[in-house]
Order: C-alpha cells, then sequence, then structure tokens
C-alpha cells in the first residue's frame, strides 16, 4: 500500500516543478529593451565617477535615459513591475539586453 501512495506522491511533486506555458509578457519587451540597455549602460559609468557623488550621478543618468525614451519613472516602474511578475518574462528581457549589449559592443563605430 506504501508503493501507490509514495508513487503519488512522486508525481504530484514532479508536476509541480512543471512550469505551464505563461504566455506572452503584456509588455512590449521590445519597447523595454533598448531602454533597460541604456540603464545598463548608465549604470557602468557611474561606476567611473567618484563615490562622493556616485548615488545622485546615477539618479541623474536614470532620469536622463527614462527622458530619453518617454517614460516617466512611474509608468517604467510600473512596466517592469508586470514584467518582474513572470520569471521567463524576466529571463526574455535580459537575454535581449545581453544580445543588444554584445551588438553594440561588436559593430564598429563610426
Amino acid at each position: 500500500m506504501i508503493r501507490p501512495t509514495l508513487l503519488f506522491v512522486l508525481t504530484l511533486i514532479l508536476t509541480a516543478c512543471t512550469s505551464p506555458d505563461v504566455g506572452d509578457c503584456p509588455v512590449d519587451l521590445d519597447v523595454i529593451t533598448p531602454v533597460m540597455t541604456d540603464l545598463h549602460l548608465a549604470e557602468a559609468l557611474s561606476t567611473e565617477i567618484p563615490v562622493l557623488v556616485r548615488d545622485s550621478m546615477q539618479e541623474v543618468y536614470y532620469n536622463k535615459v527614462l527622458e530619453d525614451h518617454g517614460f516617466s519613472r512611474t509608468s517604467f516602474d510600473s512596466l517592469m513591475w508586470i514584467v518582474r511578475k513572470e520569471p521567463a518574462w524576466v529571463d526574455s528581457l535580459y537575454t535581449r539586453i545581453g544580445v543588444s549589449l554584445a551588438r553594440m559592443e561588436t559593430e564598429p563605430e563610426e
């Protein structure tokens, strides 16, 4: 009698570990990707700034990038809140960001 119960419990555990298809992200990742790419570049640039002014400059860079892409901080944070709800969407976004950064690194400068 223990074996069928154990088999049933193992089956439940294995099915709980599978991830159902979550569908497409409700946020257009093609719009968010360039913004996030620029934010990552701004973050990298801010590491070159002296520590005393780094936090305030990061804030300036962050706000400038959002402004350049036509976002307010509230609207961008809301979109990112939606994306962060599902790990598959986050993974897809960061894969796109990686591709974008790699493309920038390999393209010759004009």
